[in-house]
């Protein structure tokens, strides 16, 4: 995105060293559903610019669509590590894929960073089948989480964490400027 303190990065690429950089992982349904990652993306560059933060935003967007090559263990690593390593999750769960509505692999995600109180924001589209289960089982382990039915809201959810993990981040970098000039 020109002009934008907003990066894309898709699966296999290089998570770029962006110094201050947030960085935030769109999780959730990839097979036969609605392309939601791009609008996500697109709400989240909005929002973040409207939030007046510079600090650049890194957004590590996973695809089973990589050219010439199919499900591997590398894209399960790339997943792996960029799961652990981003200051939060967006998790949405979109209606769609009739064969195999419940995307076991992206509520297994989700059980794994609620589990270990990882920051995530996270979304169910009316009508994704396991809807009840998502929001039942955050209710029990993040009683504080809102399960938000809009993409634009959760994502709104994520702009806030990642500028309260910004100004703590600034903060913590000033008083370490501050210690080290004494």
């Amino acid at each position: 995105m020109t002009g934008s303190p907003l990066q894309v990065v898709g699966s296999l690429e290089q998570v770029p060293s962006v110094p201050d950089a947030l960085t935030v992982f769109l999780a959730g349904g990839m097979r036969d559903c609605p392309d939601w990652r791009q609008w996500a993306v697109e709400a989240l560059a909005d929002q973040w610019r409207r939030s007046g933060t510079g600090r650049p935003v890194t957004v590590l967007s996973p695809s089973r669509a990589v050219p010439g090559r199919a499900f591997s263990p590398e894209l399960v690593r790339w997943e792996h590590e960029a799961l652990r390593s981003c200051d939060i999750v967006l998790f949405w769960f979109p209606r769609g894929n009739e064969k195999a509505p419940e995307q076991p692999i992206a509520l297994y995600e989700l059980g794994v960073a609620a589990a270990t109180f990882k920051p995530i924001a996270v979304g169910v589209e009316p009508g994704y089948a396991r809807s009840n289960d998502v929001t039942t089982q955050l209710r029990l382990i993040r009683p504080d989480l809102s399960v938000r039915h809009d993409l634009d809201a959760t994502v709104g959810d994520a702009v806030r964490v990642l500028r309260r993990t910004g100004e703590a981040l600034g903060a913590a970098y000033s008083t370490a400027a501050a210690l080290q000039a004494v």
